[in-house]
């Protein structure tokens, strides 16, 4: 099984201003699709779409935060028909954290607290499978906090008996539709926390639990 990893928000912590304006973010979501190779299609045709439905450039990445929420709306309403009947595999799964709320030992270093976010998310879907490849956009924040990752998730899965075949890779989302599939959801996802902007996140919310999987830490 293949999941593909990306996020919205920042890892700073200056909170004592507005965000976009001297500050940080207030949340931080980290989402990822989980997908098997022979349902990508589904996904990159899914994209194409997309594309065409807003006369997109092809093969050049649109960021999630760049979709008006009519776009989001709309694109998340397309989902069921599109993915989710053709596909057994889909799953979004996602985890925003309240930045406000975080302990004081977690904020003393940015690598332990991505770590410790990100498996929090993936190690409850990881052990349902035999074999799992994690792919990582690596231009964003992981290119300084993720790389220690692979190791630190192998030490949990593998440190409990559970013996699965684990692998992670960088990839440049530039050349990756599922990163930009991940990309779409995360922002999607954080508007919703960081801007009260709801308009994919109210369709989300009534996806089934095995399409959709949100968790929420220091809430």
């Amino acid at each position: 099984m293949k999941i593909y990893i990306d996020e919205s928000g920042d890892l700073g912590w200056k909170l004592d201003k507005p965000n976009r304006h001297g500050g940080s973010s207030k949340f931080i979501t980290i989402t990822a699709l989980i997908i098997s190779n022979e349902d990508e299609k589904y996904i990159s045709r899914f994209l194409s779409d997309i594309y065409k439905k807003y006369n997109l450039t092809p093969n050049i990445e649109k960021k999630g935060a760049n979709f008006i929420p009519e776009h989001c709306a709309f694109i998340t309403s397309q989902i069921t028909n599109k993915i989710i009947s053709k596909s057994n595999s889909f799953k979004i799964i996602s985890i925003t954290v309240n930045k406000l709320k975080v302990f004081d030992s977690l904020r003393k270093d940015k690598n332990i607290f991505y770590n410790y976010v990100l498996g929090l998310l993936l190690k409850p879907e990881i052990i349902q499978y035999d074999n799992v490849e994690i792919v990582l956009d690596k231009r964003t924040i992981k290119v300084s906090h993720g790389h220690s990752f692979p190791d630190y998730i192998k030490t949990e899965i593998w440190g409990s008996g559970i013996n699965i075949d684990i692998s992670c890779e960088f990839v440049e989302s530039t050349h990756n539709k599922m990163i930009w599939f991940a990309d779409w959801y995360a922002n999607f996802i954080w508007r919703h926390h960081e801007d009260n902007e709801s308009s994919a996140y109210d369709i989300l919310i009534n996806f089934a639990k095995e399409r959709f999987l949100e968790k929420k830490l220091y809430f």
